[in-house]
């Protein structure tokens, strides 16, 4: 299991709209808005890189001034 955090820099119209997108998957841990240089962190569990990227990819769909930054675990990899 991968450990990954997804770091989202967002404008206000979209932030709850990619917080319930999060929400609904059964992979994500926890979603927390935040103050500071990143608007969302979002805290995942996946199997592989690769579902990782596809599940982290569909947010560009929401906006296409979003901006993210992906963490992996050091233990995981």
């Amino acid at each position: 299991m991968i450990r990954a955090y997804l770091l989202i820099i967002c404008t206000p119209k979209i932030k709850y709209q990619i917080v319930n997108y999060f929400k609904r998957l059964p992979n994500v841990i926890n979603v927390d808005i935040t103050y500071g240089p990143y608007d969302i962190v979002v805290e995942s569990i996946f199997n592989t890189k690769d579902e990782i990227k596809e599940k982290f990819e569909k947010i560009t769909n929401f906006d296409k001034s979003l901006s993210t930054f992906t963490l992996i675990r050091s233990e995981d990899i």
